[in-house]
């Protein structure tokens, strides 16, 4: 079954020259349960705004996106709302703590905001803690930890409501090489053990090379995908081998001009 499907989608910004300039064209893209799917593109492509859209933080202009068939263009802001904060979880570049609420507090917020005290009372949240390797600095606050502690504590968030698919923006955009892959081992673990769909968007092939499969977006529109086949190292082979490919044609164009 697809948990995300994403049809004939396009959208478009204005300028303040109030000149549309479309963002994505004609996207159609459906990611399966429990796959891992990376999401590249050069800076422009329509990386990010495809995955604003695809989790209903931004809405799209034509098209549907469905997740476990509901369609999230059709919904109101409210039943959105209520739906991404028990469907979705999300993994950001820069974390999103608040740094007013200790690291266990942090992770608590979507049991908090839907008063899953049952939840919270319980030990979900501590295993949780532990297996993502956390259970030291629970009663920290975000601005006592590291980098890769919060991303493991922003991970956690994501995954405590037991979402449907996981959103990742360059979740090892802000992390030096060591804690980035410790991270990506964590999100092994979510696709592996806790059966989470994921999508992430990502500049880094080594980061790519976790997934399953990689979409690369140019101009807005998907012009490949790659799928893995053997391990990550002959998969990171070959998304090197494809980001050179799609930048010798895009040289080659410019000549051509």
């Amino acid at each position: 079954m697809n948990v995300l499907e994403i049809k004939n989608v396009y959208k478009k910004y204005a300028s303040n020259k109030k000149i549309n300039t479309m963002v994505l064209k004609n996207i159609n893209l459906s990611i399966k349960d429990n796959e891992f799917v990376g999401i590249m593109g050069s800076s422009g492509s329509g990386k990010t705004t495809l995955l604003n859209v695809a989790s209903g933080i931004d809405k799209c202009d034509e098209g549907e996106i469905s997740i476990w068939n509901n369609n999230i263009c059709k919904m109101k802001k409210n039943e959105l709302s209520l739906f991404r904060r028990n469907n979705i979880g999300m993994v950001f570049q820069d974390f999103n703590l608040l740094n007013s609420l200790t690291v266990k507090e942090n992770i608590m917020v979507p049991l908090i905001l839907d008063k899953k005290y049952e939840i919270m009372d319980g030990n979900t949240v501590m295993e949780l803690a532990k297996r993502f390797d956390m259970g030291e600095i629970m009663d920290k606050y975000p601005y006592e930890i590291s980098g890769g502690q919060k991303q493991r504590a922003a991970i956690c968030r994501a995954i405590v409501n037991n979402p449907k698919i996981i959103f990742a923006d360059e979740p090892t955009g802000n992390l030096d090489s060591r804690s980035s892959k410790k991270v990506l081992s964590y999100f092994e673990v979510m696709n592996s053990e806790y059966n989470a769909s994921i999508l992430m968007v990502t500049h880094d092939a080594y980061s790519a090379s976790y997934c399953d499969r990689v979409v690369f977006l140019k101009d807005g529109s998907i012009i490949k995908e790659i799928r893995k086949q053997g391990d990550k190292t002959k998969f990171f082979s070959c998304i090197m081998k494809t980001l050179e490919d799609l930048n010798t044609v895009k040289e080659s164009l410019r000549e051509e001009k």
